[in-house]
């Protein structure tokens, strides 16, 4: 598969997924909406003034929603279901005795 130029990186804290080591992966821009980019500031633990959300470089990758909110177009890109909020943590044991 080939790598992918863009840079894009996870913004939960641990978490080390990037666009280049894990093209897989899908990374989902923050919702424009306040109110729920607050629910998804406040669910990766972020909160604070000292986070910044910038356009085109801050990221949750998709290992943090579950795997119904997750899906795929026609045209093969993975999106994010309306209202879904990020929920999968090393804090929560999301995943633990999986795989």
């Amino acid at each position: 598969m080939a790598q992918s130029k863009r840079k894009c990186y996870c913004s939960v804290p641990s978490c080390s997924n990037n666009k280049q080591k894990f093209p897989y992966l899908s990374f989902h821009k923050f919702p424009v909406d306040a109110e729920k980019r607050a629910r998804w500031v406040r669910a990766i633990k972020r909160e604070g003034p000292s986070f910044k959300i910038l356009r085109g470089s801050t990221f949750v990758c998709s290992r943090h929603f579950a795997p119904d909110d997750v899906y795929t177009t026609a045209s093969g890109r993975n999106r994010i279901r309306q209202g879904a909020v990020p929920s999968g943590f090393h804090w929560n044991d999301w995943g633990k005795g999986k795989g």
